[in-house]
């Protein structure tokens, strides 16, 4: 019997992460192909998950799952762990649609996610998919769907790009945007996935359980992991981000009831052992009343969860940090961004004072930071990189991550690359750690510059001994070994091998 649609999550951890991918990165749960299929089997299509990243994928594979599945469609939704990484992973779609034309040239296939939404005539031009389906997607996919059984026209499917039969490409209008997301995604299809044991979380998401473990990649407390959203969207509009293009590109916020994200929580826990959790959102600590409910909820429940969640300095009110720690919010994530308070106040971020005094508090309640800090933001120099590194290090995070500034296509620094010729040519450029990864030059300094930065600004945070004691009387002897063998792996850059060359 022949299924409605086969997702397929595309993914080479080598390509985006090199050396990095083998221990220290998250293996995600493709996250939006289990949106969408349980919100399709519950109108009553047949659906079918294959996640490239832990099932693997060659000809053989691929003909295997299209002859036992006979899809009327595939779906190839390109994500990544955040809808920025979209654009990074474009290569292993086109590696794994090159496949899968190869063993069935006939069977259509659609692409969906970020990249190919923003740039859609451009992705039909240089991949092998029949349509390109924009936004979230969802009436995109069934519409298809339907069109294939006969019971619609290809110009009545919404949010469809498609290839005209006299050449060229053709949309069909913008597709309604979502606003009930219990009614329209009022489930996941967990059971779609082949093993959730084989996915892990981050490193750093579990370092206070390393010192019970047993493994020396940490799998057995990393594991097994799952994302979920409990919205979807952001109320903010900052120039380097591109969320917005998966709505019509208008800053639109919406969630599920607090209840049904728990049940969910319930679920993951007692079916499949789940207790890492990361929450997907934007921001997932924006309404306090409604993270205070979530609160209460869990801990009546007894559930014993890990999670970490984004949040902004301006939105976690201190009262709440105790009830939050208690529920199992064990990580924060903060978009500190910028040091320089110029540089700030251009991308729209709090004081510096605010921030210092906000991580000090969140650190006091026993939850740890990781922050999130950006190098080569428009107008930046090597001084004002400074100004962010330095209060990286006064911050003292449990752990950061260090971004250089990429012009993401569908954010308003594309637009601006895109006029000033500074668009990588590679989209593996885009990717954060990758052999070719190529910043945004700020104007002042090049991209080589900017990336020479971040990685040394890496290396310096890591090796700080402040650093390094707080992480030793924190979490032990385990963790500070662990970043040490991070540290061991250097990863190349062509960027900087190339200036050294000239």
């Amino acid at each position: 019997m022949a299924i409605d649609v086969l997702f397929i999550n595309p993914g080479n951890q080598a390509i985006a992460y090199q050396d990095l991918a083998r221990e220290f990165t998250a293996v995600d749960v493709p996250i939006w192909a289990l949106l969408l299929a349980g919100s399709l089997r519950r109108q009553g299509y047949e659906c079918a998950v294959h996640d490239i990243n832990v099932q693997g994928w060659d000809k053989d594979i691929a003909s295997n799952i299209l002859r036992r599945h006979r899809p009327r469609l595939v779906v190839m939704l390109v994500y990544g762990h955040h809808p920025s990484a979209s654009t990074q992973t474009m290569p292993a779609a086109h590696e794994a649609l090159t496949v899968l034309k190869a063993v069935a040239p006939e069977q259509p296939v659609a692409l969906g996610g970020t990249h190919p939404t923003v740039l859609p005539q451009l992705t039909l031009s240089q991949e092998p998919a029949d349509y390109v389906v924009c936004g979230e997607a969802l009436h995109s996919i069934s519409g298809l769907v339907d069109f294939f059984r006969g019971k619609r026209q290809i110009e009545e499917v919404p949010g469809l790009w498609h290839r005209r039969r006299a050449g060229g490409y053709e949309y069909t209008g913008d597709p309604p945007i979502i606003t009930q997301l219990a009614e329209d995604y009022p489930e996941y299809a967990w059971d779609l996935l082949c093993d959730i044991s084989k996915y892990r979380a981050h490193n750093w998401h579990c370092f206070q359980d390393f010192a019970r473990s047993g493994r020396s990649d940490f799998s057995d407390v990393r594991s097994p992991y799952a994302s979920l959203y409990t919205s979807l969207g952001c109320p903010y509009d900052c120039d380097y981000c591109c969320i917005h293009v998966l709505t019509n590109r208008r800053p639109l916020w919406r969630h599920w009831p607090i209840e049904s994200v728990v049940e969910t929580l319930e679920s993951l826990r007692s079916r499949f052992k789940v207790r890492n959790i990361r929450f997907a959102d934007e921001l997932f600590i924006l309404q306090p009343k409604r993270v205070e409910l979530f609160c209460d909820l869990v801990i009546s429940k007894g559930l014993d969860l890990n999670i970490w969640a984004y949040g902004r300095v301006d939105t976690i009110p201190d009262s709440l940090l105790p009830k939050m720690k208690k529920a199992g919010i064990n990580w924060i994530c903060l978009g500190i961004e910028a040091g320089n308070q110029a540089i700030r106040s251009n991308v729209n971020k709090a004081l510096r004072r605010n921030i210092v005094e906000s991580v000090c508090k969140i650190q006091e309640s026993g939850i740890y930071v990781i922050g999130n800090f950006m190098f080569g933001l428009p107008g930046e120099d090597e001084n004002t990189m400074q100004d962010t590194l330095d209060l990286a290090i006064e911050l003292n995070c449990e752990f950061v991550n260090f971004y250089s500034v990429m012009p993401y296509p569908g954010s308003r620094l594309y637009e601006k690359a895109m006029s000033e010729g500074a668009v990588p040519e590679r989209w593996e450029a885009f990717s954060q750690h990758s052999y070719w990864t190529q910043p945004l030059p700020t104007g002042k300094i090049s991209s080589a510059q900017v990336l020479a930065f971040r990685d040394n600004a890496f290396e310096t945070y890591f090796r700080n001994p402040r650093y390094r004691q707080m992480v030793q009387d924190k979490f032990g002897d385990k963790v500070v070994a662990h970043i040490d063998r991070m540290l061991g792996h250097k990863i190349r850059r062509r960027l900087l091998e190339t200036s050294k060359a000239l």
